[in-house]
């Protein structure tokens, strides 16, 4: 902070930061004048590579040099203080990084507050559509694609990479031995048009800023990719809330997608095909979710694990039903 300017050389914070630190240092701080930010470092995530100083916040140091110029990216984003790609350093405004949507949602401070999800869903959607078809880096495809994938260009591929925990092989396996989950794997294998996507949308990375209005934190994976996998991500978060096998929507996931409809302005010939990868996409989303859950490998993870490829495997058979619902409502 005092590299920064923003803390001066005899000052000392007013309080201990909090550490939010998971995959890199990340930590939540009070300034001197009452101002509140994170403090997200490369320097603290391992070594970098020699072709990039900023370590793993590579990704999330450009996403928000690219806010710049994108105001529909910089009104998703929490407003930046220090973007330092040399150093592998950001400081953004604390809108809410020990309250993210998550908690939110345990505490039922949000409920299912439909104009809080719409703006999440216009939020994004006008993400996709204001970076569609710039010449991005691409992101690198989820865990769960990359195994089905392998696995359904080379049936006779052992399940899943021999770095994975062994609880993850096991999931990995049994989604293998499902030619239904190979297939949908399959059918998102090449978008129709790609756009920055965050590539890991979930509660846990949407802090509630007051009002209560979203804002989109965590940006590490970014790249271009497939829009449909962003949405797909926050419907399967939906799904996921709802303790039933079926594949029906809640209302605050439809105010979503309406909210994306709207601000991504899909087209009545494009809605269909859209809402199907949509669809497959949170299906795969609650297969990823297995995935970490079993490469944790801490006790009661792998039966957590087994009970959430199950969830996957149940919404695969309705991704029909799914993909209806989804579809009626990115259309106005």
């Amino acid at each position: 902070l005092r590299a920064a300017g923003l803390l001066g050389a005899t000052e000392s914070l007013p309080e201990e930061p909090r550490d939010l630190s998971r995959a890199h240092g990340v930590w939540a701080a009070r300034l001197p004048d009452g101002r509140r930010v994170v403090v997200k470092s490369a320097a603290l995530t391992g070594p970098a590579g020699p072709d990039d100083a900023a370590g793993s916040l590579g990704s999330e140091l450009f996403v928000h040099r690219m806010a710049h110029w994108c105001p529909s990216l910089r009104d998703a984003l929490p407003a930046p203080t220090v973007v330092d790609e040399r150093a592998g350093l950001l400081i953004v405004a604390d809108v809410g990084a020990g309250h993210p949507a998550s908690l939110a949602l345990l505490a039922d401070s949000l409920g299912d507050d439909p104009a809080f999800f719409r703006m999440l869903g216009a939020r994004i959607g006008a993400v996709h559509r204001a970076t569609a078809r710039l010449p991005l880096p691409r992101a690198t495809a989820p865990l769960v694609l990359q195994v089905l994938r392998e696995r359904a260009a080379d049936p006779h591929r052992g399940a899943g990479a021999s770095l994975l925990a062994a609880p993850t092989r096991e999931v990995v396996a049994s989604l293998c031995a499902r030619r239904d989950m190979l297939a949908a794997a399959a059918r998102l294998r090449a978008p129709a048009g790609t756009s920055l996507v965050h590539h890991d949308l979930k509660w846990d990375n949407i802090a509630v800023a007051p009002g209560p209005a979203p804002v989109i934190v965590d940006w590490e994976l970014a790249g271009a990719g497939d829009p449909a996998w962003d949405l797909g991500c926050l419907v399967a978060e939906h799904l996921l809330r709802d303790a039933s096998a079926g594949a029906e929507v809640s209302a605050a996931g439809r105010a979503l997608l309406r909210g994306y409809g709207e601000a991504a302005r899909v087209s009545a010939r494009a809605a269909g095909l859209f809402a199907e990868r949509v669809s497959l996409a949170a299906v795969l989303r609650v297969a990823q979710f297995a995935l970490e859950v079993a490469e944790r490998g801490t006790d009661g993870d792998l039966e957590r694990a087994r009970a959430l490829a199950a969830r996957a495997v149940g919404l695969r058979e309705h991704a029909a039903d799914l993909t209806r619902e989804v579809g009626s409502c990115l259309m106005p």
